[in-house]
């Protein structure tokens, strides 16, 4: 893209780019016979359907994209597509299409697992990218768009929207934000740092908490979780530790909380063993809806603190200040001292995940 080029969208996200291959998938049988040509499926395409995030056959997850084929001949075809703009693989991806294939295996004469993703994308996870039957790369299908320009009017202006919009992934192109550095937030960081290090010195802030300003609407303490729990094994250590500021008023998020990830779908089902364990230190337990980009989210663990604001005052603060990071390493040394019942905890979730 030019220096000139301007997004039509503020930026493109993965469901964009999902949304735009399944639309050409449905209208465009040049681009089913082009995607099926690149999966090694052989024949003349008499016809195709495809379905965006359909349910595998014996477990919750999805699969990105489904396109079911008729060969001319009379035989049946299936192509999985998992499209990735930057999301990591979750635990087992690959494998899990390749187990969906399997259970069709008697209807689809012919089948393929594809991936679509950036070409850096490749390059960083050539053993995730490595197990598909095949890979498109963005650049490749933003040269196919190009090519598709050369037709009407209308028509061109489309296959350039559907290209730009291709390059505005893999260029991580956005309009419209740009975080302005608040000097206010980064003097009130280095005292939180310079106050937990006497008050809770095993708590080790994370990087952001560094930093010499940060953007106003930056409200969390985010600490280096890994560092922090260090002596609790990497199985049961949690991805993200963090106190939440709430920007000193009391409806707004005030806590101090952990996340273990990808444990959320299961909190419907443990929720009340969840809140009976951990009873004595008042945790309660959230998590977010599935979506696109997190299928699994994390379960939160956290304990209510008082409510601080990062745009005001230190000094007029420390107590509130204190009272939170005491209140973290209240669930740090909970968490260190009970790791019997984050074994339990693990093995309910990886049992209720597995139905």
């Amino acid at each position: 893209m030019s220096e000139e080029f301007i997004p039509t969208l503020t930026h493109a996200t993965e469901r964009d780019i999902d949304l735009l291959i399944v639309e050409e998938l449905y209208a465009s049988d040049h681009f089913v016979g082009w995607i099926a040509q690149r999966a090694g499926i052989q024949g003349k395409i008499s016809s195709s359907v495809v379905l965006h995030s359909k349910r595998r056959t014996r477990n919750r997850r999805e699969i990105d994209i489904f396109c079911e084929l008729k060969i001319n001949d009379g035989s049946e075809a299936a192509i999985l597509i998992e499209n990735k703009l930057d999301a990591l693989e979750q635990r087992d991806q690959a494998e899990s299409y390749r187990e969906e294939l399997a259970v069709h295996a008697n209807k689809y004469a012919n089948q393929a697992m594809l991936i679509i993703c950036p070409a850096a994308y490749v390059a960083q996870h050539r053993v995730f990218t490595g197990k598909f039957d095949a890979t498109v790369t963005y650049e490749e299908l933003a040269q196919y768009f190009r090519s598709r320009e050369e037709m009407s009017d209308e028509q061109s202006r489309r296959y350039r929207f559907r290209r730009e919009l291709i390059e505005q992934a893999i260029n991580k192109a956005r309009r419209g934000y740009e975080p302005v550095p608040n000097q206010v937030i980064g003097d009130f960081n280095a005292m939180y740092c310079s106050m937990l290090e006497q008050a809770a010195p095993e708590i080790i802030p994370g990087p952001s908490m560094r930093k010499p300003a940060n953007p106003d609407e930056s409200v969390s303490m985010i600490f280096d979780a890994a560092a922090s729990f260090a002596s609790l094994p990497s199985d049961l250590r949690p991805r993200r530790f963090a106190h939440e500021l709430g920007k000193g008023q009391s409806h707004r998020a005030n806590y101090v909380a952990v996340t273990f990830a990808n444990w959320g779908p299961a909190l419907s089902a443990l929720r009340e063993l969840f809140q009976a364990d951990a009873q004595d230190i008042g945790a309660t337990f959230a998590t977010k809806p599935p979506s696109k980009r997190t299928p699994q989210p994390g379960l939160v663990m956290s304990c209510p603190t008082p409510a601080a604001d990062n745009q005001t005052d230190f000094a007029e603060q420390t107590a509130v200040i204190l009272a939170g990071m005491t209140a973290a390493d209240t669930l740090r040394r909970w968490l260190l001292d009970n790791q019997n019942i984050l074994r339990k905890w693990k093995a309910a979730v990886e049992k209720e995940l597995a139905r």
